[in-house]
């Protein structure tokens, strides 16, 4: 009896070191070299690092003149899901199970082109391509496979986020909003109509020229980034949205989010232009 348990606990341990080392193996190969160990990929410039996880998730990481980076927080983070727009004009999120990302890329710290596909949990497909010259990362992707979302329109977004770059919450807004008052968030929307957004106003007070508008061109330009620049262009038959948190004001971080049109673009062959200045 205690030789059956034994063989039982045995194909046990072996049944899980071989589901987990399946998922380990389906998720993005790492790097083996320190200190991008565990990246899938990374390119290297001056004035900012860009890294890769194993989840697919995208870092950018401003650096000083040093090479120091601007802070340990200042960093934007970069992901890729899938937008489903409900009958309410609502937006739902799907986000790629890391599980399933595959790539005939090698990890590698000289990155200059890598394409790597996933799906959701409804089984939606997605491909997604990166390339890098200079000081800009370019973005591409589609769906390949609707999967079970089949009921209203998906798309495929890529996503950056700009986190707070000061905190009103310890010291007094006022002072917060002084300080900003040179910063600069330009943003040209598809119809070529330009507009400086102020930073403490929420995006959809009147006379909300911007939010849920399609745009061609966002031009950040924040003090508290120290001289970085950044700009994010759409290319033919893609869109940038603009977006915050519910209610609140620029100052308290926002999302600059690219969708390609997948009736116009149904190869992929567009592109989401990052350019750090």
């Amino acid at each position: 009896m205690a030789c059956r348990v034994f063989q039982s606990s045995i194909r046990a341990t072996a049944l899980f070191l071989f589901i987990a080392g399946q998922c380990l193996l389906a998720q993005l190969p790492g790097l083996e070299k320190e200190p991008w160990t565990g990246y899938f990929a990374v390119y290297q410039q001056r004035t900012f690092h860009y890294m890769i996880d194993s989840k697919g998730e995208g870092t950018i990481a401003p650096l000083q003149r040093t090479g120091a980076p601007i802070t340990k927080v200042l960093h934007l983070p970069v992901t890729v899901f899938i937008q489903e727009k409900m009958p309410d004009g609502k937006v739902v999120e799907h986000e790629g199970l890391a599980v399933s990302l595959k790539s005939t890329s090698e990890p590698t710290e000289k990155l200059t082109k890598l394409t790597y596909t996933g799906k959701t949990k409804e089984e939606t497909a997605f491909e997604v391509s990166v390339e890098s010259q200079g000081d800009r990362l370019r973005y591409g992707g589609r769906i390949t496979d609707k999967g079970k979302l089949t009921a209203n329109p998906i798309r495929l977004c890529v996503q950056v986020k700009f986190p707070s770059a000061y905190r009103p919450a310890d010291r007094d807004e006022k002072e917060v909003i002084k300080q900003i008052r040179d910063d600069e968030l330009k943003v040209t929307r598809s119809d070529g109509k330009r507009f400086r957004l102020v930073a403490d106003k929420p995006l959809a007070e009147p006379p909300n020229e911007v939010a849920d508008k399609d745009l061609g061109l966002v031009s950040v330009e924040i003090g508290a980034w120290r001289g970085m620049n950044f700009e994010f262009s759409a290319m033919p038959n893609s869109a940038l949205r603009l977006t915050t948190p519910e209610t609140e004001g620029l100052l308290r971080g926002f999302f600059v989010q690219w969708t390609p049109d997948p009736a116009t673009d149904p190869k992929g062959e567009s592109r989401f232009q990052i350019e750090m200045k």
